[in-house]
């Protein structure tokens, strides 16, 4: 454990250097604490040996392997064409809804819901309608009554944004679910955008299905991805979006190459071409890495079950545990996490910052060794048993 704090703070870790000579482990930020593959490592170090660092193209066979891979692990019918690059999803988000909702148009979005989601919406002016999710005895559903209501009631809805696999909640969001929003979607000839950067690390028992399945090219479904959590490689900065709808892709691709947003480094490029040239390689690497989350969750789930005042909501895919605190002291969860970080050494998130309104939520990455999961959740167990949280 104390090696991998070591290596990590002497990389500069946004996870882990922030907390100086304190012994605090983090939980927070989503991002991993296993080795990035072998394999893309070492290709990495030998385009470094190549001394050569100058411009670099995007080559056509990393559109061929992401179509490849979309249609092999997704069941998805991918145009080459279809794909475009940028630097981050967060950034395409972003000129995605400068480019696409009016100045009068307002978003739909499901709450509890990855923060910058509704934050980068707020920060554009577009007014943001928020529909909380169903908790049904700790699984999560799409409320599609209110869904169809806001939709029907309001005219000025001309987006709808999916998160999936859900963060933080950890829905993967079944074919019904997904045919149901869609057609919502559809009806109303809107915007569906879909975060699916999480949909590689999906648990036994579940599919991911991308909403791009069986998706016609008239309608306006966008969605953004990232090899960057499956592969735990976000400090390296490259993305995709994916569009079957000719005019969107033509307007996309403009406002891309107008922001610089397809102006990808080559280390970016080398990663992509690496991971998606080398399928066999990569799938090896998942199918591992989800041994290892199971293998986590599982503890966690059987950690928590015989505590009272702490609830763990069902997960299907990811690293990211959602629980719930019980009767709680403390006024609310953004007090949670300061009373664990600076009374019991973990740092984990607070629910509130993902517009979880009852605020007795936390969010646990549990994407680490299971020594040190297992050391933080002994901290926090201190913490539960002596009603400091």
């Amino acid at each position: 454990m104390k090696a991998i704090a070591e290596i990590r703070k002497q990389t500069y870790s946004k996870k882990w250097s922030r907390y100086g000579t304190k012994d605090i482990l983090p939980f927070w930020i989503a991002d991993m604490d296993f080795k990035s593959p072998e394999f893309l490592a070492e290709h990495l170090i030998n385009r470094v040996k190549a001394d050569y660092f100058g411009y670099t193209d995007i080559s056509k066979e990393i559109n061929e392997g992401i179509s490849r891979w979309y249609e092999e692990h997704y069941n998805c019918k991918v145009d080459e064409a279809d794909i475009l690059f940028s630097t981050s999803v967060l950034h395409s988000y972003r000129v995605i809804l400068e480019t696409f909702i009016t100045t009068e148009g307002k978003l739909l979005l499901f709450t509890p819901i990855y923060p910058p989601l509704m934050t980068i919406a707020k920060n554009c002016g577009i007014e943001v309608i928020e529909v909380p999710l169903l908790n049904r005895d700790g699984n999560y559903q799409v409320d599609i009554e209110r869904t169809r209501q806001f939709l029907t009631d309001d005219q000025k809805i001309e987006a709808v944004v999916l998160c999936n696999p859900h963060n933080p909640v950890g829905r993967v969001w079944n074919e019904q679910e997904l045919s149901e929003i869609k057609q919502l979607v559809q009806t109303k000839k809107l915007y569906l955008i879909s975060d699916e950067i999480h949909g590689d690390l999906i648990f036994k028992g579940h599919t991911f299905h991308s909403v791009l399945r069986n998706c016609e090219p008239e309608e306006k479904i966008i969605v953004l991805s990232s090899p960057a959590k499956t592969f735990n490689v976000a400090g390296i900065k490259a993305s995709y979006t994916i569009t079957r709808n000719p005019e969107i892709k033509r307007r996309m691709e403009f406002v891309f190459k107008l922001n610089g947003l397809n102006d990808l480094d080559l280390f970016a490029i080398e990663m992509l071409n690496t991971i998606y040239s080398h399928p066999e390689q990569a799938l090896a690497w998942i199918n591992e890495l989800i041994e290892h989350l199971e293998e986590n969750y599982h503890y966690l789930e059987q950690l928590i079950a015989g505590i009272e005042r702490v609830e763990l909501i069902k997960s299907e895919g990811s690293y990211l545990a959602w629980l719930r605190i019980i009767d709680s002291p403390c006024a609310d969860s953004d007090e949670i996490r300061m009373v664990l970080k600076n009374q019991y050494g973990v740092d984990v998130h607070e629910g509130t910052i993902f517009e979880e309104g009852d605020g007795d939520y936390i969010r646990i990455n549990f994407g680490c060794p299971l020594d040190i999961l297992k050391v933080g959740m002994a901290r926090f167990m201190r913490a539960i048993e002596e009603k400091a949280i």
